[in-house]
């Protein structure tokens, strides 16, 4: 609520105003949350109310006197007025000179509108923390932010943005290191061949078949040319969040990827955004199963997804050399209609056909 209650008042500084109607600000927050439903579920009017005191009392903004109350509880005038930008600081000086020695309050003493008691609390925390770091061993990330913020997801299920609640590791900025937790990645499901050294790594999207690609691996046999040492079951989109478990049982660095989903967006916008996101890792399309789906298909499969044109492109950049102009038409053309490939069409009495 804070948050979008500043966002209001920052507009109105931009358009060089300073009155501003009770009225319109709430509706404004509603708006923001997009309807009254979400605006209950984050306090309402008694979380909006106390936005407003808190500005009020740091000298943010202050009520119009002659103005008339708005009737509800507790009462709020209807008309305010916002004050010059400048906030008086609220910390002690010689606090801050103190804990300077091995944090960086250079954010807070030019925006002391971030100088509050919560926020001070947090601070010492984080400073108890520094003293002890060389003693102290590594945790998670969920682990560090209930030591220092008195809740497990602080820092994991928010966006961290410098001007946000959650944003007090950029504003004193602190690295994960600096506070020796890491964000440990979800495990996911995997066939390992029995190897350490895993080197070829085959990530599927759905289910069945990682289940039929793991029983032609069990044989000992090449899946498109490519032996597999590990076979991951992706999980739809939760591949994206839980790949970095592979530093766990692999070493990224030394690994070759390939990624086989449905031909749709959802599929193409996975592998995008894991080659996107591990830039360091060889990431890239098993080409020749691609190529089999598309020939497999033989009918219509609707889809009900938001279809993004960028994946499409990704997906036909990398395809460019391997897809035949009939192949490559024929799959834009199902994407235009508003239809998909289920990878699924190539299972187990497929593939044993395809290796024999």
């Amino acid at each position: 609520m804070d948050k979008v209650v500043g966002k209001f008042l920052g507009e109105l500084r931009k358009k060089n105003r300073k009155r501003f109607n009770l009225l319109d600000l709430e509706g404004y927050v509603i708006n923001i949350l997009k309807g009254e439903s979400n605006y209950l579920k984050k306090g309402g009017y008694i979380s909006f109310s106390k936005s407003l005191v808190h500005l009020r009392d740091r000298g943010v903004i202050k009520e119009i006197k002659s103005s008339d109350y708005n009737g509800l509880n507790p009462p709020l005038k209807l008309k305010w007025e916002l004050m010059e930008d400048r906030v008086k600081p609220n910390w002690d000086k010689s606090r801050i000179l103190k804990y300077s020695d091995l944090l960086d309050l250079t954010y807070y003493i030019n925006n002391p509108l971030y100088q509050t008691e919560m926020e001070w609390a947090y601070v010492e925390n984080i400073y108890e923390f520094l003293k002890l770091r060389d003693t102290r061993e590594w945790a998670s990330l969920e682990e560090r932010s209930l030591e220092l913020f008195y809740d497990e997801k602080f820092l994991t299920k928010r966006k961290e943005s410098l001007k946000g609640k959650y944003g007090i590791l950029k504003r004193l900025k602190l690295s994960h290191e600096d506070l020796k937790m890491k964000r440990y990645g979800e495990m996911f499901i995997y066939w390992n061949r029995g190897t350490k050294e895993i080197k070829n790594v085959i990530i599927l999207e759905n289910h069945s078949t990682f289940f039929s690609y793991k029983r032609i691996a069990e044989k000992g046999k090449a899946i498109y040319g490519f032996h597999p040492d590990l076979l991951i079951y992706g999980e739809g989109k939760k591949i994206e969040s839980s790949f970095s478990f592979m530093e766990e049982i692999a070493d990224m660095l030394k690994v070759k990827v390939l990624y086989f989903g449905d031909i749709d967006s959802e599929g193409f916008g996975i592998y995008a955004r894991l080659r996107e996101r591990y830039k360091d890792v060889d990431i890239g399309l098993q080409s020749d199963a691609y190529v089999d789906l598309v020939s497999l298909c033989h009918r219509d499969y609707p889809s009900n997804q938001r279809q993004n044109p960028l994946y499409l492109d990704c997906f036909l950049e990398e395809m460019e050399s391997v897809l035949s102009k009939f192949q490559r038409d024929k799959l834009v053309d199902i994407w235009d209609k508003g239809y998909r490939i289920p990878q699924e069409l190539i299972n187990y009495e497929y593939l044993l056909r395809v290796i024999s």
